[in-house]
């Protein structure tokens, strides 16, 4: 009886640890609370190290779980040899209770007062969660869960349990009021936190800008051609931007178009970083209502531009007008894992489409990623393999790479 009550104890302290964490997770602690639980280290670790917490509580329970039942077979080994059949139904009826009770007080009653008192309750469950987290350490060190998932080709990443964004989505689901529209758009949204300005960037090499060292009517049919409303007014390149000008302010200037001068139209644009989370550009150019940003690097060089467009895209999925083409940029062909994917294709979009992981973080667009590996502008008919994909080029212009034929390659070991 002693050893069912310490694995009884053990499994409410798992509880109270869950149950605080979700209650964290959804807002429900008093910030104030909040921020004294992070001054202890070890229950700032819990907090922030979610992934790793909710391994543990799975661990721990299971762990837990095993003991009482060992403990019950220990029992009834005991006593079977001397048992009677009325013994038998007495001690069904006993061990039924029994399990009821341990619910009782192992699930229910740790969680109401863990749901009342979240932060007392992570105090007390943290030390459990932190000792199985330490009898984790082994199994995560050999990678035993990436080798069962090779082993059996599984490819979807199991879900944290603790993470709000995994809860905000079942929310949504179990929601029947939410329309498929509105379930999507709560999806990208949650999804967004992970993306930074790199992850939507029209690379410095595909941007057509309106050059003041040219006279109007070149840039005009420049402009004619690439059909956009929004262009970066530079003199030569885009490292000496001076702003943004619009095509209607052009078209609507009184002196015409051809006598238009461009310093008079300008606009102002913003700036950002290829870190800068995709949440933070968003809110600025809504704030300032700019359209289209310039991106640096550390050392003030361009890379290429961001529109508000390709931001609100991340939201609401491709945004297209009567001008624009309707292909999507990553056409699954009817030959297993082969596919037709856009030089423009967003490389998270490549990397969740298709199941790979880029290591080249320095690159936004496939045809950015194929441009680097191969250090040029590749040639129609080339052949390369890059992070699981065999890739050959169908089509390339002068400045960039038009379209691709992808077909997914087995990853050496090494590279895993």
């Amino acid at each position: 009886m002693i050893f069912v009550l310490i694995f009884l104890i053990v499994y409410a302290l798992l509880v109270f640890g869950e149950t605080s964490l979700v209650m964290i997770r959804y807002g429900k602690v008093a910030r104030v609370t909040l921020e004294k639980l992070k001054c202890r280290k070890g229950l700032l670790k819990i907090i922030l190290e979610g992934k790793q917490a909710a391994e543990a509580l799975r661990f721990g329970k299971v762990f837990c779980v095993m003991g009482l039942g060992f403990q019950i077979c220990f029992f009834v080994w005991k006593l079977l040899p001397q048992a009677s059949f009325a013994a038998w139904v007495i001690y069904l009826l006993i061990g039924t209770t029994t399990l009821l009770l341990i619910y009782c007080l192992g699930e229910f009653l740790p969680r109401a007062l863990a749901l009342r008192y979240p932060a007392k309750a992570l105090r007390l469950g943290a030390p459990v969660l932190a000792l199985f987290k330490l009898l984790l350490v082994p199994m995560r060190k050999f990678s035993l869960e990436r080798v069962i998932f090779k082993w059996l080709k599984v490819t979807d990443v199991l879900p944290n349990p603790l993470d709000i964004g995994v809860q905000l989505r079942a929310l949504g689901h179990d929601n029947t009021t939410l329309t498929l529209v509105v379930r999507s758009i709560i999806n990208r949204s949650i999804q967004m936190q992970d993306l930074v300005v790199h992850d939507v960037l029209l690379p410095r090499n595909e941007v057509i800008f309106y050059d003041l060292n040219e006279d109007v009517t070149t840039n005009l049919e420049r402009m004619k051609r690439a059909g956009h409303t929004r262009y970066p007014l530079c003199r030569g390149d885009l490292d000496e931007c001076q702003g943004i000008i619009h095509i209607k302010d052009i078209f609507r200037s009184e002196e015409g178009e051809l006598l238009v001068k461009p310093d008079a139209l300008m606009r102002p644009t913003a700036s950002f970083l290829l870190e800068t989370p995709l949440e933070d550009a968003l809110q600025r150019m809504l704030r300032t209502k700019i359209h289209m940003g310039l991106v640096h690097d550390d050392f003030g060089g361009v890379l290429g531009v961001v529109t508000l467009e390709r931001i609100l895209e991340e939201l609401v999925g491709d945004i297209q007008d009567e001008f624009d083409s309707e292909d999507d940029p990553i056409e699954e062909l009817q030959e297993s894992e082969q596919y037709l994917i856009s030089g423009q294709a967003p490389i998270h979009e490549v990397e969740s489409r298709l199941g790979v992981e880029v290591i080249n973080q320095a690159v936004s667009t496939f045809g950015g990623l194929i441009a680097s590996e191969l250090g040029r502008i590749p040639e129609a008919g080339e052949l390369l393999e890059v992070s699981g994909m065999r890739i050959e080029i169908t089509r390339v212009d002068d400045r960039r790479i038009l379209t691709t034929r992808v077909k997914l390659v087995a990853v050496p070991d090494e590279q895993t």
